[in-house]
């Protein structure tokens, strides 16, 4: 039978087997839901990289004008960047057909942490139907992790996770109900 985990915090995927797993990244607020708007609005992709630094040397290997660096630390915009971690900066105007190098506080972080899982989507209330239709598909074990803000518990990422579980429990009847975590983020929402 699959399995069905939830992470309040990043940190606690270092007690996690993550192979043959898919991964659901939250940050509400905002790397998540700034991702899914960029996408939306015709970007080509997004490359998340740690290192404000990193991402500067990474923009050298493309053409200027089709690359956008963006992102925050303690959410403050980046010195140098184009764009923020706002979901509102990111409009089809600013990011149609470029490629998006992304450096935030938590997300990034986060997706660094589980990039060793089967597969990584990112979740958040903007695509939350299209999250929620590819785990019901998914013939495997799913780890939900919330992005929490500075290694701390996050209302928002926890209610967008309670509402992929909820959304799951014909699927995961057992886990959805027994599973504190799972429980607690259903009861959130």
């Amino acid at each position: 039978m699959n399995n069905l985990e939830t992470l309040f915090i990043p940190e606690e995927i270092k007690n996690i087997e993550l192979a043959g797993k898919l991964a659901v990244m939250i940050d509400v607020l905002r790397a998540s839901s700034t991702i899914i708007t960029a996408l939306a609005n015709g970007c080509r992709g997004f490359i998340p990289i740690l290192s404000p630094n990193q991402v500067k040397k990474k923009a050298q290997q493309f053409e200027k004008e089709g690359v956008l660096l963006g992102g925050e630390r303690e959410g403050i915009k980046i010195g140098g960047f184009d764009l923020g971690n706002s979901p509102r900066e990111y409009k089809r105007e600013a990011v149609k057909e470029k490629t998006i190098i992304f450096s935030t506080t938590n997300g990034v972080k986060t997706l660094e942490m589980v990039k060793s899982a089967y597969e990584v989507i990112i979740g958040s209330f903007l695509n939350l139907q299209a999250v929620c239709d590819y785990c019901t598909n998914y013939q495997g074990d799913i780890l939900i992790i919330c992005a929490g803000r500075e290694s701390k518990f996050s209302l928002e990422d926890t209610a967008c996770a309670g509402m992929i579980i909820n959304s799951l429990k014909d699927v995961f009847p057992v886990a959805c109900q027994e599973a504190d975590a799972n429980l607690a983020a259903r009861l959130l929402y």
